[in-house]
């Protein structure tokens, strides 16, 4: 079964019918925060399949949106990795890679060069259409779009980064997010920040 929603649009801190929302517009649900929130919870869904533990960090001040962490020892340790995700509904395809051309230059250094624990940059391909997002039936619930990895650990931070430049990231199309690249990615991790 498919429903057919549509979302209501406000303009900050208003309603269709002209009154005033709640909590105004610093606490609107944007579609711009609407498809970010999409793609973390994209990643957690698969996270939750893989059977990993998967957290989001609170305040958002060191470029991680998402710490996830094996459930079993691997090497004497539970192996962990942090995620940066972007969601992207208008994605631009280059040579078999994806074009990503949003990282500001201070996130793109939270992600680049070796790290003691290993960090990666998750691109979530959304659908432009919110109302597709999401199909349930009583056999699956089915996502729209996917998911694609990175690492930048052998790319040079920026010297003297700033939030007004921002960095093209390339993300190969065949780094598909699965459950399957998911557990790997999390369990091939090691302590000195490189894939084994």
């Amino acid at each position: 079964m498919v429903f057919d929603v549509t979302w209501p649009t406000y303009s900050c801190g208003r309603s269709d019918d002209g009154g005033r929302l709640a909590l105004g517009c610093e606490w609107c649900l944007d579609q711009n925060n609407r498809q970010g929130w999409y793609g973390e919870s994209f990643v957690q869904v698969l996270a939750a399949a893989a059977g990993l533990q998967c957290s989001p960090l609170t305040p958002d001040c060191t470029g991680v949106d998402l710490d996830i962490t094996g459930t079993r020892e691997v090497r004497d340790d539970f192996p962990c990795v942090k995620i940066q995700v972007k969601s992207w509904s208008v994605p631009r395809e280059s040579g078999g890679a994806w074009r990503y051309g949003g990282l500001t230059e201070k996130r793109f250094n939270a992600l680049a060069g070796p790290r003691r624990v290993p960090r990666f940059l998750f691109l979530v391909v959304v659908p432009s259409d919110v109302s597709t997002y999401a199909y349930a039936d009583e056999e699956f619930l089915r996502l729209g779009r996917a998911a694609y990895w990175v690492s930048l650990a052998d790319r040079a931070r920026v010297a003297e980064p700033r939030c007004d430049r921002k960095v093209p990231v390339h993300v190969p199309r065949q780094n598909l997010l699965t459950v399957e690249t998911l557990t790997t990615l999390c369990e091939d991790a090691d302590l000195a920040g490189r894939r084994v």
